[in-house]
């Protein structure tokens, strides 16, 4: 049997949901390590069901060299947005289901001082497919939703900590782990400033305690250039030269200068995001499940 016939013949029928979903984990996350701890499994598992969906397909996905995750190769490049695309479906099938479940009203704290990538995508796309659901969003700093929860007036929200705290509770969950980068509208090293002017968040972001602790564990002297709860005010203001700013990868843009070690910067922790769920109840577990997965892909 020659190539040409294999590949005519392909139908993609010994492919499963659980291999497209470690190849867009790994993918994503660009290791084994960060997308075993996301989905609850194993590296090694992880690598058998990408080895197992590249030998059905018949080519490599990921470049890997000594162990080491390279980058994807371009038929992975290729096949990434498909399979997020049937994952995202699939999603949205499974919770229609279940639609006349989801009926009722949610009070959502979302950050404001930090992006989080598809999630008015994702909440649009829930409240189309549920009508019956109604959401109140309150978009604030982490701090002040952290209050809110404690004050019983959020039923679930999304905060950023600092990564590697242990999540013990059933009512936590961590949707993501994000780096965190020093940040300048161009080239800027930190021995040749005086005092680091930071545009950074307003007291009580564990962004700005990442950026303060890392600054004062070197000596380096600094001041507030630039205050502000809103991420994309603190994005602006970097990007317009009004100081350096501390941001997560996922934030990063080309108008973003991205200072490193060989710039003098000093190395500050990652972060989580993560989910909290004070209210009780089928509609809040069945909510919280549909942004997991849709926050994941």
């Amino acid at each position: 049997m020659t190539l040409d016939t294999r590949t005519n013949r392909f139908d993609g029928r010994g492919i499963t949901l659980e291999q497209l979903r470690a190849f867009v984990f790994v993918a994503t996350h660009g290791g084994f390590a960060k997308a075993g701890e996301e989905l609850g499994r194993t590296q090694s598992t992880l690598s058998l069901s990408i080895k197992r969906l590249e030998e059905d397909i018949g080519c490599r996905l990921i470049d890997r060299r000594q162990g080491y995750i390279i980058g994807l190769t371009d038929e992975g490049k290729q096949l990434l947005p498909a399979a997020k695309d049937i994952l995202s479906r699939m999603t949205q099938a499974l919770q229609s289901v279940k639609k006349s479940q989801l009926k009722g009203r949610i009070a959502l704290g979302v950050p404001d001082d930090f992006g989080i990538k598809n999630l008015h995508e994702a909440i649009s796309w829930c409240l189309a497919e549920y009508p019956g659901l109604k959401i109140e969003i309150t978009a604030a700093s982490s701090a002040v939703l952290t209050d809110l929860l404690g004050k019983r007036q959020l039923d679930m929200a999304i905060t950023k900590e600092m990564a590697g705290q242990p999540i013990n509770a059933n009512n936590r969950s961590i949707l993501y782990i994000d780096s965190l980068h020093w940040v300048a509208s161009r080239a800027e090293y930190f021995n040749k400033i005086q005092e680091i002017p930071l545009v950074i968040f307003a007291e009580g972001c564990v962004i700005r305690n990442c950026a303060v602790k890392a600054l004062e564990h070197v000596g380096k002297p600094y001041f507030f250039a630039y205050v502000s709860s809103s991420f994309e005010n603190i994005k602006s203001a970097v990007e317009h030269g009004i100081g350096i700013g501390l941001l997560p990868h996922s934030a990063l843009t080309d108008d973003l200068y991205i200072l490193s070690s060989e710039h003098g910067a000093p190395s500050v922790p990652e972060i989580q995001l993560v989910l909290h769920i004070t209210a009780q109840g089928e509609l809040y577990t069945l909510f919280a499940d549909y942004l997991r997965r849709s926050l994941s892909l």
